[in-house]
């Protein structure tokens, strides 16, 4: 009987094979450019697999989207998962702007939630997030972060004397300099968030003046530094951040549960703690004072506490990490790849010295660092923001039905925006596709009309600072790039975040010349966490004059 019954399923399944091929496969949004043939079940999730397994970067993936599919085009991931990718950026830039249309993506936000549940990258715009932003604003201003610059200028002594020992120990050898950075750019942030330092990079100088630097594989110099277990645990947890994982959720469960995650959290909150009450002690031997005095963030938020604008403790915490680890990961990362970009354009580093020797004054100020004062040092910070990895991968999630580029997306349907659009070239854009997606789409785009002008043909992809020169000053609008995101969920550390690269490019080129380094060191293949590192981060600095920044 069980004989017959299995082979009358059998021969139902066969005779309405197609049916149910049809009702499992990913359908997707009715109309939508799509690639051909989804699998079952799975939709175009192998493909995606393939993509990034071959290069490494989801970024990559959503990049190509555009190019095989047009200005606007969706992936099916699974029933109920359609991601929208969208190229065109004039309509980029009408999304960014349409609040009531559109938010942060829930895939975004719930990536963080586990590790910081309160902090504003954690939120969608809601009442919490607009109080957070409000609160911390303050620490985005052009008066607080000037008064932190002395204290950032100490950490910046602290690397040019480590890249001081290291050459001194290298025997002209490479090294990789990313960890470098990041333990930089934490002591910098750390001086701004809590009024010191960790002393890391001090700690690294003398680490490497007392020892000898190991031959690598690729005959470059590696040197024996140890981050302070402080450091090491706030990495730690940043690499906790479900970022590549396939099952997000249940990686968070996993990550909840794990001994070592929950020793890494109760170190870094526990420091965490310890600095907030010595703020609270602080603020009130001052009183009134506090608010005027306050040369850190976490001295700026709790003096505000005394005039009424509170927030719970653990939101304040999950803040102040927040502005801890967005103010050293993309940083180190960013300058990790302008690294790559000088030591493979020597002609910018000598047109950029001589500029800064011009116009800097010392000590460096927040105001001589100014896109006014200093506009080609502007021109190269954001050539490198725009090149870099760091940028790309930003979503969106529609809050109601709407309509891009004559498309009706659903509400929930989550909006990709590839980091290509800042590539596009005049009559060159950043998407191509079938024929009939190529059409012109000025009927079809809802904002208002392109704010920005197009790169040059056949530049795109090239790294020029001077695309960004109009008469000797800064154009922001000389094409396209948004590395920071645009409209209210743009990157709130944006003001912290460009002047951190300014200081340290600005002084680290008068202090040094990064010399060509060989082919076998300078690959520009990536690796992917929530940012995109280059594999390869090698530099061979000399200090000026040397025999090799004279040629």
């Amino acid at each position: 009987m069980l004989s017959l019954i299995l082979l009358g399923v059998a021969a139902l399944t066969y005779l309405f094979r197609r049916c149910i091929l049809a009702l499992i496969t990913p359908g997707g949004i009715p109309g939508l450019p799509s690639y051909p043939d989804p699998i079952p079940i799975f939709g175009d999730l192998p493909r995606v697999v393939k993509s990034v397994k071959a290069n490494h970067s989801f970024r990559i993936f959503f990049d190509g989207v555009g190019k095989d599919l047009g200005p606007i085009a969706q992936v099916k991931l699974g029933p109920g998962t359609t991601f929208v990718i969208l190229s065109d950026y004039q309509e980029i830039e009408s999304v960014f702007a349409r609040h009531a249309d559109f938010d942060r993506a829930a895939q975004t936000t719930e990536i963080f939630d586990l590790l910081i549940p309160t902090a504003q990258i954690s939120q969608r715009t809601n009442t919490m997030w607009k109080h957070h932003r409000r609160l911390i604003g303050s620490a985005m201003s052009t008066k607080y972060l000037g008064m932190t610059v002395p204290r950032a200028n100490e950490a910046v002594d602290e690397l040019v004397d480590l890249f001081e020992a290291k050459i001194d120990k290298s025997e002209g050898k490479p090294w990789q300099v990313e960890g470098d950075m990041i333990a930089a750019t934490m002591d910098v942030i750390c001086g701004m968030a809590f009024g010191d330092s960790w002393g890391i990079v001090r700690d690294f100088a003398r680490e490497v003046r007392s020892s000898t630097p190991k031959n690598g594989t690729l005959d470059e110099a590696i040197f024996a530094t140890e981050m302070p277990p402080l450091a090491v645990s706030t990495i730690a947890l940043l690499d906790s951040v479900p970022v590549q994982a396939t099952f997000p959720r249940l990686t968070k469960l996993q990550t909840r549960l794990s001994p070592t995650y929950n020793r890494h959290r109760r170190l870094v909150f526990g420091y965490i703690d310890t600095k907030l009450a010595e703020a609270r002690n602080r603020a009130a031997s001052l009183g009134e004072a506090a608010v005027e005095l306050a040369d850190n963030t976490l001295d700026m938020m709790v003096a505000r506490e005394m005039r009424g604008d509170t927030m719970t403790d653990a939101e304040l915490k999950d803040e102040i990490f927040l502005y801890l680890v967005a103010g050293t990961e993309t940083s180190a990362v960013t300058m990790s790849w302008w690294f790559k970009f000088m030591t493979n354009h020597p002609d910018v580093q000598h047109k950029l010295r001589h500029h800064l020797q011009e116009r800097l004054p010392q000590p460096v100020t927040a105001e001589s660092l100014s896109p006014l004062n200093a506009p080609y040092l502007e021109a190269v910070v954001q050539e490198t923001l725009r090149l870099s990895r760091t940028a790309g991968g930003t979503t969106r999630q529609a809050k109601r039905d709407t309509v891009v580029l004559g498309h009706v997306l659903p509400k929930g349907t989550t909006v990709v925006i590839p980091s290509a659009f800042q590539t596009e070239e005049e009559g060159k854009p950043a998407w191509s596709g079938p024929p009939d997606q190529t059409t012109n789409l000025d009927g079809l785009r809802s904002g208002e009309a392109r704010k920005v002008g197009y790169w040059a043909k056949g530049t795109g992809l090239k790294f020029d600072p001077d695309r960004w020169m109009r008469d000797g000053q800064f154009d922001a609008n000389a094409g396209p790039s948004a590395p920071f995101g645009l409209g209210q969920r743009g990157c709130f550390g944006k003001n912290l975040a460009l002047l951190e690269l300014r200081l340290l490019i600005a002084r680290l080129t008068l202090a040094f010349y990064f010399a060509p380094v060989e082919d076998r060191h300078n690959s520009m293949e990536i690796w992917e966490t929530i940012t995109g590192h280059p594999r390869q981060s090698f530099i061979r600095p000399e200090r000026w004059p040397s025999a090799e920044s004279t040629v």
